[in-house]
């Protein structure tokens, strides 16, 4: 495998590791309508997104290194546009605060959760802003390396393990999310439903709103 294979590669699975997470996301941006009302499905896709968005910060990472460090076929390849690169900060460094402070706030309950809520909604709005301008910037690139790596249009050495890394990241991200619909108990809004007393997730909601 020469050089340009190894580029063709890593921006083959970058692409197809977006499309994965653009259509989590969108299903996860569904959930924030009503998210008292789909708690446990937001809960579940924010952690079912987790190894793939480290999978994707790690192949794009892998890209800038090499680029940076003065790699042939990755100076040959060129980098993104300014303004991607410029966002590409903000795109990390938002994501990671609003996967980690939803964990949190998951982990510490609804009588403490308060501050962890106000920062995974602020960083939800900045999240929300650079995002949209990273999907708009590659979506057609993605698009394109997305439909080249299902057809093996032209075929790319050492798809198998490409498939096999998407596969293993898709496999953690269902695990943690069948693992949160344990997690979510402690929240779970059928309580006030029941006996008509506010549950613990009415009253979080309740101190996080007003």
């Amino acid at each position: 495998m020469d050089e340009h294979d190894g580029v063709e590669g890593n921006a083959r699975l970058t692409g197809v590791v977006g499309a994965l997470l653009l259509i989590a996301l969108a299903v996860e941006g569904v959930t924030v309508v009503d998210v008292s009302a789909m708690f446990a499905l937001h809960v579940f896709i924010g952690l079912f997104v987790v190894p793939i968005v480290a999978l994707k910060t790690a192949t794009t990472g892998y890209r800038f290194f090499h680029y940076y460090k003065g790699t042939a076929a990755y100076r040959r390849k060129g980098p993104p546009h300014p303004i991607l690169r410029i966002a590409a900060p903000f795109v990390v460094a938002s994501t990671v605060s609003l996967l980690a402070t939803g964990i949190i706030a998951l982990a510490v309950g609804p009588r403490h959760s308060d501050t962890w809520l106000n920062v995974h909604t602020a960083s939800f709005i900045v999240w929300f802003i650079v995002m949209t301008a990273h999907v708009v910037g590659h979506a057609l690139e993605t698009w394109k390396l997305t439909t080249a790596e299902i057809c093996a249009t032209p075929p790319t050495p050492r798809r198998v393990a490409r498939v096999a890394i998407v596969t293993a990241s898709l496999a953690l991200g269902l695990g943690l999310g069948i693992a949160s619909l344990e997690w979510t108990k402690a929240w779970d809004g059928r309580g006030g439903e029941r006996d008509g007393t506010p549950s613990e997730f009415d009253l979080a909601q309740h101190r996080h709103t007003a």
